[in-house]
C-alpha cells in the first residue's frame, strides 16, 4: 500500500513542471498588467468615443480601449490579462508613488519626468523585440511619426551612471507645444511682434495669464530674457549660416540656462510679469479666454485646441469667439509624454510583453485616432488613417477661395501629406496640432534641472510667496489679531484672567489656546487630459 501511494505521489510530482510548462505557455493564467496613466487620457468608451469597428458592449455603448485591449490580447496571444489602470494629476504626484514604493508595469510621464526617473536608474529598457519592424504588430515602431522618431533617437539622457538614447527607454504617446492664445478683437498683430514680451506690457495688464508651475513659467521667464540671442539665431539661420540642427540645439540651450546668474534675472522678470497677470492657472485658462475674462494665455496646443473648439461652438452662435494660437518668434516649448517600464524584480516577462503589446496596441493608427479624438491631444502616431483623420476635420469646403496647402510630410512622411486648409487654420486648430516645420526649428525641449532643481524651486518659492507688500501683510496680521481679541472679549468677558494684569511673579497661569494651520496647494492636470503637463 505504502508503495502505490509513493508511485502516485511521485507521478503527481512528475506532472507539476509540466502544468506549469502549460500554464506559461498559455493558456488559462491571467497577466496582471499596471498602468498608471494621466486623468482623461485615454479613450475611456461611452459617447464620447469616436466611431469604430470593434463590438459595442451589451448596452450598446462604445467600451474603453483599455477593456478592447484585454480582449485583443487573448485573441492575439492566447493568454488572458486583466489591466489595473490608475490616473495621476500630476508627475510630481507619479513620481512620489514610486519613492512611496507602489509598483506599476507601465507609466506616462513627461518628457523631464523621464530623464529624471532615468537618471535615478529607476527605468528599463524596451526588449529588442519591440524595435523589430519585420513584426506586424509592433505598431509603434511601424508608425511612430518620423519627426518623433528622430527626436527620440538623436537625443540621449543620464541612464544611472551612464547614458542611452530616449528611445532605448520611452515610448511617445502625446507631443504638442506651448504657446499664446489669444483673442484677436482684442490682440492685435503688432502686439503679437513683441513676442513672450507681450506678457509684461501694460496693454494686456489684468487680461493675461500663465501656468502656475515653474517649468512653464521659467521656460516664459527666459524667451524673454534671450529674445535678442534667440532672435538673432533666427536671422542667421534664415541667412543659411545655422543649419537646422545647429539652431534647434542652440535654441534649446539658452532655454535650459539655469546658472545662478540666468536664475536670478528670470527671477525679476517673473515678478514684473506678476504685476502684469490676471493670475496663474492650472486648468481655467481655457474657460476664462472662452468668456473674455482674460485676451491672453499661455498654453498647451492641447488645451489651445479645446478652447478655440468650445469658444466657436457656443450654442445657436450667441456668445461665439474667435481664438488663434501663436507661437512667438523667439522659441516655443517642446513637450512630450511617453511609456516607459519602471523597474521592478518582481515583473515576469509575460508581464513585460503585455506592456509593451499595450503600447503597441495604443500605436495601431485606428486606435491613435481615437484617443485623439476623444482626448483632445496630438499623437506621436502618424498612418494614413492619421492624416486622412485629419485631413477629414480640417480641409476647406469646395469652393473656399482661402484655400492653401498645408504641408505635413515632416511629420507624417515621405508621400502626399499636403491639406488644404482654409486660411483661418494657419494660426488656429491645425496650426496648434501640427505647427509648420520651419517653426518647429525653434522649439526646445526642457531637460530635466538635475543638480538645479532646488535652485529652480526655490525661484518659484519667491515668485509665488510674494504676493503682498510687506506694508500690507503687516496690516492684515494686525487687523488680525484685533478681531481675534475682540471675539475673545465677547465670548469670555472682560472679568477673565485672559484679559487681566499678568499674575505676580512667582505665579505660573495657565491657559490652553487651540490652534489650526493648514496650506494646501490644488494642482489639476492636463489635460485635456488636460490638463496637461507638465509641472
Amino acid at each position: 500500500m505504502k508503495k502505490r501511494i509513493f508511485a502516485l505521489l511521485s507521478a503527481a510530482a512528475l506532472l507539476v513542471p509540466c502544468l506549469a510548462s502549460l500554464a506559461a505557455c498559455g493558456g488559462n493564467d491571467s497577466i496582471l498588467l499596471r498602468v498608471y496613466n494621466w486623468e482623461e487620457y485615454i479613450d475611456e468608451g461611452g459617447e464620447g468615443s469616436y466611431e469604430y469597428d470593434y463590438e459595442v458592449n451589451e448596452d450598446g455603448s462604445a467600451p474603453s480601449l483599455v477593456e478592447d485591449f484585454e480582449v485583443w490580447y487573448e485573441e492575439t496571444y492566447g493568454t488572458p490579462v486583466t489591466v489595473e489602470y490608475s490616473t495621476f494629476g500630476t508627475n510630481e504626484d507619479m513620481y512620489n508613488q514610486l519613492k512611496l514604493g507602489y509598483t506599476y508595469d507601465l507609466l506616462c510621464p513627461s518628457e523631464y519626468m523621464i530623464m529624471k526617473l532615468a537618471a535615478e536608474d529607476m527605468l528599463e529598457p524596451y526588449s529588442e523585440d519591440f524595435f523589430d519592424e519585420s513584426n506586424e504588430l509592433n505598431y509603434y515602431v511601424n508608425n511612430v511619426s518620423p519627426f518623433i522618431k528622430e527626436k527620440f533617437d538623436s537625443n540621449t539622457m543620464a541612464v544611472g551612471s551612464g547614458e542611452a538614447r530616449w528611445s532605448e527607454y520611452a515610448a511617445g504617446y502625446m507631443w504638442g507645444t506651448t504657446g499664446l492664445v489669444y483673442n484677436p478683437e482684442y490682440i492685435t498683430e503688432e502686439q503679437l511682434e513683441l513676442g513672450w514680451a507681450l506678457m509684461l506690457d501694460e496693454s494686456v495688464k489684468g487680461k493675461v495669464t500663465t501656468k502656475d508651475n515653474v517649468r512653464d513659467s521659467y521656460f516664459v521667464g527666459l524667451a524673454i530674457l534671450f529674445e535678442e540671442e534667440l532672435l538673432d539665431l533666427k536671422a542667421r539661420h534664415e541667412a543659411g549660416e545655422l543649419s537646422d540642427q545647429d539652431y534647434t540645439a542652440q535654441v534649446t540651450d539658452y532655454m535650459n540656462r539655469t546658472d545662478e546668474e540666468t536664475v536670478a534675472k528670470v527671477q525679476q522678470i517673473l515678478l514684473d510679469m506678476k504685476e502684469n497677470l490676471f493670475g496663474f492657472e492650472t486648468d481655467t485658462g481655457k474657460h476664462d479666454m472662452v468668456t473674455g475674462t482674460i485676451w491672453l494665455n499661455f498654453a498647451w496646443s492641447g488645451d489651445a485646441v479645446y478652447a478655440m473648439d468650445v469658444a466657436e461652438d457656443a450654442e445657436d452662435g450667441e456668445g461665439a469667439v474667435t481664438l488663434n494660437y501663436y507661437m512667438p518668434e523667439e522659441s516655443a516649448n517642446l513637450w512630450f509624454d511617453g511609456w516607459v517600464i519602471p523597474k521592478d524584480e518582481k515583473r515576469t516577462e509575460e508581464t513585460k510583453h503585455a506592456a509593451e503589446a499595450f503600447v503597441n496596441f495604443l500605436s495601431a493608427p485606428e486606435n491613435a485616432v481615437r484617443n485623439s479624438y476623444y482626448i483632445g491631444y496630438t499623437s506621436v502616431i502618424a498612418g494614413d488613417e492619421m492624416f486622412d483623420y485629419m485631413a477629414d476635420t480640417y480641409s476647406a469646403e469646395d469652393g473656399d477661395e482661402t484655400a492653401t496647402d498645408y504641408d505635413l510630410s515632416y511629420f507624417f512622411g515621405e508621400g502626399d501629406y499636403v491639406i488644404s486648409a482654409p486660411a483661418e487654420q494657419l494660426e488656429r486648430q491645425l496650426y496648434a496640432q501640427y505647427p509648420p516645420e520651419e517653426e518647429m526649428l525653434r522649439c526646445a525641449v526642457m531637460d530635466y534641472y538635475g543638480e538645479n532643481d532646488e535652485r529652480i524651486n526655490e525661484l518659484w518659492t519667491q515668485i509665488k510667496g510674494e504676493t503682498l507688500d510687506a506694508w500690507a501683510i503687516g496690516v492684515i496680521c494686525a487687523a488680525v489679531v484685533l478681531i481675534a481679541v475682540g471675539v475673545l472679549y465677547m465670548k469670555l468677558g472682560p472679568k477673565t484672567d485672559f484679559f487681566r494684569h499678568r499674575p505676580k511673579k512667582g505665579y505660573k497661569k495657565i491657559s490652553s489656546v487651540p490652534v489650526s494651520y493648514q496650506k494646501s496647494v490644488s494642482y489639476t492636470h492636463l489635460r485635456a487630459h488636460e490638463t496637461r503637463r507638465h509641472l
